[in-house]
């Protein structure tokens, strides 16, 4: 097992912190305190720098928030860290961790991953039912229980300690990962690796490489693929599949985790003699994958028809519901409901006029941002050259 050292250094390096202050800035350069370190980012890097190297860092106690999550509006419970020096934090120590993270990755780990979104795992299981028509009889479905909130974090802690050789730089990480109990409606609660922490999603993906490992190489099924805590199976054999998830839930005790008990074995949909069909679909990742074409998931087509009739109703657009019926359009791109985007979605609404007023809203932000850099960088200037 390959270890690694060195890494505080790393850490706390001017590049790594300016890149982590530049990409944690990304969406909210609005925002009061993320300018504020945007217009004096040498001294934040000082300090930040600083509080670590004397390790003078300290988190405060967040109050968890309830969400609507995503497209499908799941709810969550979340925690909204702070940008200084929080979030800055996580990037960078994700920056210096994403070599060691993606080292061993399983190449069908999909999402919260840069590259391996819902389309690169809908690709692969698109193509893999269509070139192997015979080894796909039947589909294996399931997924953890509250994987993330159930996390145990030490047992994350000695995953690192066996390959991190470094004090200084677990000492930060475990501060981060330690600032996971939030309270909520005045009590305290565990919430494993926080949904809204940055490092969570990439943490979760490495914590579950072995569970991917233990599928592909002891339990020998060919297609497998895992969307973060979902997972699908495909195989000739019901029993195979029977057996796998036997071993999964066994496998998933030695993590502190548990197989959703929910979890489905079924024959996935095919035209019998007769011409009737017969089977189900796979329902995963937004899709529903059939033996010879993909489609979207019938909430998310409603939910995106319903924003089109929204929008279309107004005289003014509004850029946010502008954004989220663009987001919608990219599914429909991939999938074989274009029909459907054709049919109640391009008569009600003009995509072109869409397009511009999120472009405009965008070329107005640039330019606002680069008026307020270029009057900082004068004032620097005129400092420099009163002194």
């Amino acid at each position: 097992m390959k270890s690694y050292k060195y890494l505080f250094e790393k850490l706390i390096s001017y590049e790594n912190l300016s890149d982590a202050i530049e990409k944690s800035s990304l969406g909210k350069r609005e925002r009061r305190e993320v300018k504020r370190v945007l217009d004096h980012k040498d001294e934040h890097i000082k300090r930040l720098q600083d509080l670590l190297i004397n390790q003078k860092l300290r988190i405060r106690k967040h109050e968890a928030i309830k969400i609507n999550d995503g497209i499908t509006a799941k709810v969550r419970l979340i925690i909204k860290p702070d940008y200084v020096y929080e979030q800055i934090l996580h990037h960078a120590i994700v920056q210096v961790l994403t070599p060691i993270f993606m080292r061993s990755m399983y190449i069908y780990s999909c999402g919260s991953l840069p590259g391996r979104g819902g389309l690169y795992g809908k690709r692969y299981l698109a193509k893999y039912i269509r070139e192997n028509p015979t080894k796909i009889k039947y589909v294996a479905k399931g997924d953890i229980t509250k994987f993330f909130q159930t996390v145990n974090i030490e047992l994350v802690k000695d995953k690192f300690r066996k390959i991190i050789h470094d004090e200084k730089f677990l000492q930060v990480l475990f501060l981060v990962l330690d600032s996971n109990i939030a309270t909520y409606q005045g009590q305290e609660i565990n919430m494993g690796l926080p949904i809204g922490y940055y490092l969570s999603q990439w943490i979760a993906n490495w914590f579950l490489q072995d569970f991917d490992y233990f599928i592909k190489q002891k339990l020998k099924i060919k297609c497998y693929i895992r969307y973060v805590d979902d997972f699908v199976l495909l195989s000739p054999n019901k029993k195979e599949l029977h057996k796998a998830l036997a071993a999964i839930s066994e496998y998933l005790k030695n993590l502190d985790l548990r197989l959703k008990p929910n979890y489905q074995v079924f024959k996935l949909a095919y035209i019998d003699k007769n011409g009737k069909e017969r089977g189900r679909p796979i329902d995963f990742m937004g899709y529903k994958f059939y033996r010879d074409r993909t489609i979207l998931r019938r909430g998310i087509m409603l939910r995106a028809v319903r924003k089109a009739l929204k929008i279309s109703k107004k005289t003014n657009l509004n850029w946010y519901e502008c954004t989220q019926l663009l987001c919608y359009l990219g599914w429909f791109k991939y999938t074989d409901t274009y029909k459907v985007y054709e049919r109640y979605i391009k008569p009600n609404v003009n995509i072109g006029e869409c397009k511009k007023v999120v472009s405009l809203r965008q070329k107005r932000i640039n330019k606002r941002l680069q008026n307020e850099f270029n009057m900082a960088k004068i004032g620097k200037s005129c400092s420099a050259a009163c002194a």
